[in-house]
């Protein structure tokens, strides 16, 4: 469990009251069980490549007395799925692993924060919401941005950027250390 993602996690909640909600990289399940314990999201859907992960938000699910489906299952291949069996959700989040480490992984990591983004635009519904989260420090917002604003072109989706955050404020950015900005959480409707 992350705790930079606390308040973003309370954000979602308060927008997914009703709706379907598909959590990607989900981890422990943090986002899911806000949306549903807190939300009161109709259903949730969790998918993790990490089988222990899994395995803990299963637990955690269980201990916020929520129904949450699981799937052990790597985030592009299932995303690929889901796509190909025509589902979609009013609400996805990406939230992945670091995909840049360092500056020399900067192009390899981008492609794969692009894969990813124009795969999950393309499951939300109409008028739904993405949200959308990296966690490299060697990823600026601005770069990040771009990204996501590429991707929508790609998925053939016209988006609107409604907001862009990052960590709470007990995690504070140093002056003297961009890379202490690592969280960036961009909220779009996808058109």
């Amino acid at each position: 469990f992350f705790a930079d993602q606390r308040d973003n996690r309370r954000r979602l909640a308060a927008l997914a009251g009703g709706a379907d909600v598909l959590d990607v990289c989900c981890y422990t399940g943090g986002f899911g069980i806000y949306a549903k314990q807190m939300g009161g999201a109709n259903s949730v859907v969790g998918v993790d490549l990490d089988e222990a992960a899994i395995e803990l938000a299963k637990r955690n699910a269980n201990l916020n007395q929520v129904r949450i489906k699981y799937a052990h299952a790597d985030a592009f291949g299932y995303l690929r799925q889901m796509q190909t069996a025509g589902n979609r959700y009013d609400v996805v989040v990406l939230d992945p692993p670091k995909f840049v480490n360092n500056r020399e992984e900067f192009a390899e990591g981008a492609r794969k924060y692009g894969d990813l983004n124009t795969l999950g635009m393309t499951l939300v519904k109409p008028g739904g919401l993405l949200l959308t989260c990296s966690c490299s420090g060697s990823v600026s917002r601005q770069p990040f941005l771009d990204i996501v604003k590429s991707a929508g072109m790609r998925a053939g989706r016209p988006l609107q950027i409604i907001d862009q955050s990052g960590a709470g404020p007990d995690h504070p950015v140093m002056a003297n250390c961009p890379e202490s900005e690592y969280l960036k959480a961009i909220w779009v409707r996808v058109l």
